[in-house]
């Protein structure tokens, strides 16, 4: 099923996400986890741990803004952008666009 980068749920932008940082992402439970070499697997969750989203955010140059009148964040990298509730969601969301287009097949990409 293909879908918006715009439309995607936020266990899916995480996950494509961590597909783009070539991890080794899955969902469970509408969470998205990293496969680890050790016993664990890693919760991953860039769009909203600052820790996971920030080396990203500083390596590709994606710069963030507050819109009042939409009262949403605005994100922008080298030629795509984003929009989100919060700065760390809407950068994702542009990140994601930058890796994968404006559109992506969502199911193919999660059971690869």
């Amino acid at each position: 099923m293909k879908k918006q980068i715009k439309d995607l749920e936020i266990c899916e932008l995480d996950f494509l996400v961590a597909k783009a940082e070539e991890l080794h992402p899955f969902i469970r439970n509408n969470k998205c986890f990293i496969k680890n070499e050790g016993y664990y697997d890693t919760y991953y969750s860039p769009t909203t741990n600052p820790s996971q989203a920030w080396p990203i955010i500083e390596r590709d140059r994606i710069s963030t803004i507050y819109i009042d009148y939409y009262t949403k964040w605005m994100a922008e990298s080298e030629k795509h952008s984003g929009f989100g509730e919060t700065s760390l969601e809407s950068a994702m969301r542009a990140y994601v666009a930058s890796k994968f287009g404006d559109e992506v097949d969502i199911d193919n990409l999660i059971n690869k």
